[in-house]
């Protein structure tokens, strides 16, 4: 691991990553027919102005200056959505407790090697536990939340003490890693296994550290049978993202599921 020092090459990667959401996280095998209120938007031709939601729409724009709010949080939180959640598990190296925890400043920012990159935010100045702990141990592992488990991993959100096992709290079982010493979620269809790899930290106009950005490197996927395609390939394996039932978050406390969908062939460009 190398602590990065310029902006660029993790600020990017990052930008990328947070910003494609669910979109580049779900890939199909297959074409699936559209349904609902997204079946039934207005037929578009190349060129075309898209229509808008209302004659209103566009004549009043609020334009905020983020260094003259009292906070950004809460715009930063209902606009970048919906927001995939990386509820990651990790181990004290010195002290040998497991922490499990949920973060949607989260995203996938390439694959070949696969590489994610998470943003965390500090709490009163404070590191969060999972950093302190990814950062002394250089490892850590990413448990993709589904519907079944939404609950319980919501439960492990909250402000233990760094001696306390959210495991316990949560009721959440450990299952063992190939690479990493840190545990996965066992009832998580998806697991990968993390090796950090760059850490970036940013400070306010104030000059004062809130964030660590992190990538990190993807060693091991952990994917349960029951969610991968039919006859996948081996050598290429594709999740069924309907059966992966994950889960996303919005604004507040809020978070959603994948509700509607609509699959929309890339242009061809000649």
């Amino acid at each position: 691991m190398t602590e990065s020092t310029s902006t660029n090459a993790v600020a990017a990667a990052a930008v990328v990553g947070l910003g494609a959401g669910f979109v580049a996280a779900t890939w199909w095998h297959r074409r699936v027919q559209s349904i609902g209120r997204l079946a039934s938007r207005p037929t578009y031709k190349p060129g075309q102005t898209p229509i808008r939601p209302s004659e209103d729409f566009g004549k009043k724009v609020h334009i905020f200056d983020p260094f003259k709010l009292a906070s950004s949080y809460s715009l930063m939180i209902s606009t970048t959505t919906p927001r995939p959640i990386a509820l990651i598990s990790s181990r004290n190296p010195k002290t040998l407790v497991d922490n499990v925890s949920p973060y949607s400043y989260f995203g996938a920012v390439g694959h070949d090697p696969p590489m994610i990159a998470i943003g965390f935010s500090r709490g009163r100045g404070q590191k969060k536990d999972s950093l302190v702990n990814i950062l002394e141990s250089k490892e850590f592992a990413v448990n993709i939340i589904s519907e079944w488990y939404l609950d319980a991993a919501n439960h492990s959100c909250g402000n233990f003490p760094p001696d306390v096992d959210e495991f316990v709290e949560s009721g959440m079982t450990k299952g063992s890693c190939e690479v990493i010493s840190a545990p996965r979620v066992k009832e998580a269809a998806v697991t990968y296994e993390c090796q950090l790899e760059h850490v970036h930290t940013i400070s306010n106009a104030g000059g004062v550290e809130t964030t660590e950005v992190i990538l990190a490197k993807v060693v091991r996927f952990h994917i349960d049978n029951e969610i991968l395609v039919e006859n996948f390939d081996p050598s290429k394996p594709t999740v069924d993202t309907m059966k992966l039932k994950p889960v996303g978050r919005l604004g507040g406390d809020i978070y959603t599921t994948l509700g509607e969908t609509v699959d929309i062939p890339r242009p061809r460009v000649s």
